[in-house]
């Protein structure tokens, strides 16, 4: 019975139900993307246009007409401010920290306080959830304190020692005392 199917027979077969797939299948899922190309191809306008990728198919025409701003005021390139200020003397105030913050307070040394107030933290969720001692502890403080050495001597110091001693109440196994904190600053 295979005998009677030539070859040029089977393979018009197989490639006519490849081509019915792929056209079930490009029309299925595929049928805004289709009819983009074939606009395009064809050089007419579409009436619907459609949202990104998506379902959401938008009007050409206004549904609620253009907006119409009441009062615009317009700035002058002047009273822009998007830097530092021009003159050293003037401050700029953060709002979330509550800290000010003047132009020659080197940028660097808070962004190494919160990311070493932030491996504190864990140092204090990891000494309370495993119960080490004391001097585990001590060992991986003075490892925090080495990385983040430039903070040595400021005022970041005693913020973080505050922090350690403030979060920590309670929670150790130990006391943690500020001479000892002070100490582990100076001898890294």
């Amino acid at each position: 019975m295979l005998h009677q199917i030539s070859w040029f027979t089977y393979a018009v077969s197989i490639l006519s139900l490849v081509a019915l797939y792929y056209l079930y299948v490009g029309l299925t899922f595929y049928r805004i993307e289709l009819r983009s190309v074939i606009y395009k191809l064809t050089g007419k306008q579409r009436v619907v246009r459609s949202a990104g990728n998506g379902d959401l198919q938008l009007p050409d025409y206004a549904i609620m007409g253009k907006a119409q701003p009441d009062d615009v005021e317009f700035v002058s390139q002047e009273e822009l401010t998007f830097g530092p200020p021009d003159s050293p003397d003037e401050v700029f105030i953060q709002q979330p920290a509550e800290m000010q913050v003047t132009p020659g307070i080197d940028s660097r040394l808070t962004g190494d306080f919160s990311e070493m107030v932030a491996e504190v933290k864990t140092l204090i969720r990891v000494i309370n959830e495993s119960g080490e001692s004391k001097e585990d502890f001590e060992m991986l403080f003075r490892l925090i304190v080495q990385k983040y050495s430039a903070l040595t001597g400021t005022d970041y110091e005693q913020r973080v020692n505050e922090f350690l001693i403030n979060e920590s109440e309670g929670l150790f196994p130990f006391g943690i005392t500020y001479p000892e904190l002070e100490a582990y600053w100076k001898n890294y």
